[in-house]
């Protein structure tokens, strides 16, 4: 027979409940600084709650003490994501949510965040990587180290802002770090093979300028004809999906106060003069030269020449037009690579280059396009002794 162990009185802070041991201590009131009784119970065998109960008497009188907590991670996330909703940009918080939803909650959000140790988080990150997804997929590296940030951040919160927990177990965890992939953007034979084929549709001109002034796609799309002035465009804003909502925000990458200026060349000015009398008889009205008209409406509209385009129209276009041209497959933002890596090939300056692609600061640049330096210095020596040789 199996011996019922009876329910007992406190002994020493200890009692056993009928199911399991418990513990008592007298946790002082953050408001007033009176002791109140605070009961923790679970434990299997008195053993294990005598020992909490010593390592809590021990956290009281060095004022580290927590008092436990049945807090999910699930729960706790979506209070921390509310809180950090007006600290970061639409954008990032549709990212963080996204993540949260997909990875994190499913696989970490049942457990109480003070059972969650560094074990679990590597388990995580290993069950990330190694196991299919709906897709049939691994998860990219580089999303699963994304979503141990987010845990690490909002742990952090945990334990220095809600005083959840007394260290971050995030921090006793390191993971490999993950090579961006290196930019392959077309040639220049490539660009104009492209150019010359989707020369006839209406958004051609997207490409155009996204080539060459290395735009963002949002921030194209955010363009509006007060931002262009003759010579050049005005990049302050960006116009991207997050979530299910298009969101027009204030650029903070590079330039001044969040815009910057890139000046065009002549014939990309005349293509902007020819792309906005196209948009003048889409919407009915007299083809005449740009000048202050419709200085609120946007650059890239729908075929109404009014409603701006929706954030996936020119990926699809591009990738459907770059097939039709027999080209290799790369992306729309690799114009943006193309733009920068043909720039200091050909010489120019990195700080120039710089504050064309609007990166806050020139070693963004030089870090993101590393291999172009690379390439330069196979060839610096003889570039030294050829001026040599020219001045004897």
């Amino acid at each position: 027979m199996t011996k019922t162990v009876k329910r007992k009185s406190v002994s020493d802070g200890i009692a056993f409940t009928g199911k399991s041991w418990s513990y008592v201590l007298r946790v002082p009131d953050p408001t007033t600084g009176k002791t109140k009784p605070k009961w923790v119970g679970g434990f299997d065998t008195q053993q294990s709650a005598l020992l909490a109960r010593d390592e809590a008497r021990v956290a009281l009188r060095r004022h580290s003490y927590i008092a436990p907590t049945k807090v999910t991670l699930s729960v706790f996330l979506d209070q921390w994501i509310e809180t950090h909703a007006l600290r970061v940009k639409p954008t990032t918080l549709s990212s963080y949510r996204e993540l949260i939803n997909n990875y994190l909650k499913p696989r970490l959000g049942s457990m109480p965040v003070q059972s969650i140790k560094a074990s679990d988080i590597e388990r995580f990150y290993s069950e990330l990587i190694t196991t299919p997804g709906k897709s049939g997929h691994n998860l990219n590296p580089a999303t699963a180290v994304r979503c141990i940030a987010i845990l690490k951040k909002a742990l952090s919160y945990a334990e220095k802002v809600e005083g959840l927990i007394t260290f971050n177990p995030a921090h006793r965890v390191s993971f490999p770090t993950v090579k961006a992939n290196r930019p392959t953007p077309w040639t220049f034979s490539e660009l104009n093979t492209f150019l010359e084929l989707a020369k006839d549709h209406r958004l051609s001109f997207f490409f155009r300028l996204s080539a060459y002034t290395g735009a963002r796609r949002g921030e194209l799309l955010a363009l509006r004809w007060s931002d262009f002035d003759g010579k050049a465009v005005t990049i302050s804003k960006s116009r991207t999906l997050a979530g299910r909502s298009v969101v027009e925000q204030n650029s903070t990458k590079g330039g001044k106060g969040g815009q910057r200026r890139v000046a065009l060349d002549p014939e990309t000015v005349e293509l902007f003069r020819d792309h906005a009398r196209r948009q003048r008889l889409e919407r009915g009205e007299p083809e005449t030269v740009i000048g202050n008209w419709n200085s609120a409406g946007f650059v890239f509209t729908q075929s109404d020449g009014v409603t701006p385009l929706d954030t996936g129209t020119p990926t699809k276009l591009f990738a459907k037009l770059a097939k039709k041209a027999g080209l290799r497959s790369t992306r729309l933002h690799d114009l943006r690579h193309l733009h920068a890596t043909e720039l200091l090939r050909l010489g120019e300056p990195l700080h120039v280059v710089s504050d064309r692609l609007g990166h806050r600061d020139p070693m963004v640049t030089a870090t993101v396009y590393a291999h172009v330096s690379n390439e330069q210095g196979e060839t610096a020596s003889n570039t030294f002794a050829n001026a040599s040789r020219s001045i004897i």
